[in-house]
């Protein structure tokens, strides 16, 4: 099952005289497509590494890379870069206008040298697609795959322009609403989330504080985050803020024209007014970009030879800041599951899925629980968000299960932790 580059490649032909290939196909350069590959390629896989985009760039929202993503990055020997770009984060706070506060999480509680990273979505996927380069992995953009079909010893692709191509394996790692997921048969589903956000970086103003990842609160239908991000790339000299609204779906295409950036940044500045200067950088609406967000779960992640990962398999709400990070962790234990071990495919991913099942399963369920809390127009899940949380987080045990959850070590409610 082994494929090595000097002597495997994927069929471009779907002709019985064509040898049976030996290549995986991953679909979806995102964080989970990229590090699978790279994990793959790094025990010798030959990898063909599929995205739509002709010209992919890096950029997107930034992101928190938890102890547990952090060491992943250090198994791929990302991480003295990624520290180089991104700043780290010590303590998580939330509170609401009146000073009630929410949410106070130090990762210092977990371990002493634990922390967050905060660190630019684009930073982080330019170290990902410089290291799927210098494999020598073959990246094809903007080739589509349509669907595909598998049979007892391959899977073949439907690509763009009605051409095809077959591999030993597929991965589906092209995010949340995948219409490739839909080809699994597996009981799953993908409800969206029927709140969103507007997002983004803005440089840090000379004399604005040192900050960590701080969120204000009025209710559950008004949510303001900011994280440091760090730099974009090794040239950026500005300390990049990375600005998080909430807002319904229903108004995300329509925010500019109904509500005008002047008044969005008034309800910003009038929920959480140290932010003002921030947003004096921010002078066109262009600037805020849109996140919509899926509810994803499968009954389990594999099909025969097909496999889901990432946002794919487990999309969620962004409330526990995971989707990077669990990605990180599914290509880690992917390459585990295949290391050593001479299998075929299916039983590789199955395999797979026991290792992943009760990380993933846990983290959705905590997203499900949570997000009304906290995006929502409910009136009763924020009143008790707000008296219950903060005085639980006082409490030691509680503190210690809540930071060990946003560390994205917990595998169930009451005990458990994931070991990478």
């Amino acid at each position: 099952m082994r494929c090595w580059p000097s002597r495997a490649r994927a069929c471009r032909s779907t002709s019985p005289s064509c040898a049976l290939p030996e290549s995986v196909a991953i679909v979806g350069a995102g964080v989970a497509g990229a590090a699978a590959a790279i994990r793959l390629a790094e025990q010798g896989v030959e990898v063909d590494l599929y995205e739509a985009v002709p010209e992919p760039r890096p950029i997107g929202a930034g992101l928190l890379l938890q102890p547990t993503g952090q060491r992943v990055q250090a198994a791929m020997g990302l991480l003295n870069e990624a520290l180089a770009l991104g700043t780290r984060v010590d303590r998580l706070f939330g509170d609401t206008p009146t000073g009630r506060t929410v949410l106070d999480m130090s990762y210092r509680r977990l371990r002493a040298d634990a922390y967050g990273l905060g660190i630019q979505r684009g930073a982080l996927m330019g170290l990902l697609w410089s290291r799927v380069q210098a494999l020598g992995i073959r990246w094809q953009r903007g080739v589509a795959v349509d669907g595909f079909t598998q049979d007892a010893a391959s899977v073949t692709l439907q690509l763009s322009g009605g051409t095809s191509a077959r591999h030993a394996a597929l991965i589906v790692a092209n995010g949340s609403f995948s219409r490739l997921r839909e080809g699994l048969r597996v009981a799953q589903h993908a409800r969206p989330f029927p709140w969103g956000a507007v997002w983004t970086v803005l440089p840090a103003p000379e004399g604005f504080p040192q900050i960590e990842l701080r969120q204000r609160f009025r209710a559950a239908s008004q949510m303001l985050g900011l994280m440091p991000v760090g730099k974009s790339s090794h040239d950026d000299r500005a300390r990049g803020i990375n600005l998080f609204w909430s807002l319904p779906v229903v108004e995300l295409d329509s925010w500019a024209s109904r509500i005008g950036l002047a008044a969005l940044k008034q309800q910003m500045t009038e929920l959480f007014p140290d932010v003002a200067p921030l947003l004096a950088g921010l002078r066109d609406p262009a600037q805020l970009r849109e996140a919509r967000y899926a509810d994803v779960w499968m009954r389990r992640w594999h099909d025969g030879r097909v496999l889901a990962i990432g946002d794919c398999a487990h999309g969620m709400s962004p409330q526990l800041g995971q989707g990077a990070n669990m990605a990180l962790i599914d290509a880690h234990e992917l390459a585990a599951e295949l290391r050593g071990r001479d299998r075929g495919w299916p039983a590789v991913f199955e395999g797979y899925t026991r290792r992943r099942r009760a990380h993933i399963r846990f983290y959705g369920q905590a997203s499900r629980g949570l997000t009304p809390m906290f995006q929502s127009h409910a009136v009763v899940a924020p009143w008790l968000r707000d008296r219950f949380f903060g005085w639980g987080g006082r409490l030691p045990y509680i503190h210690q299960q809540s930071i060990a959850t946003l560390a994205g070590y917990k595998t169930g409610w009451l005990w458990g932790r994931l070991k990478l």
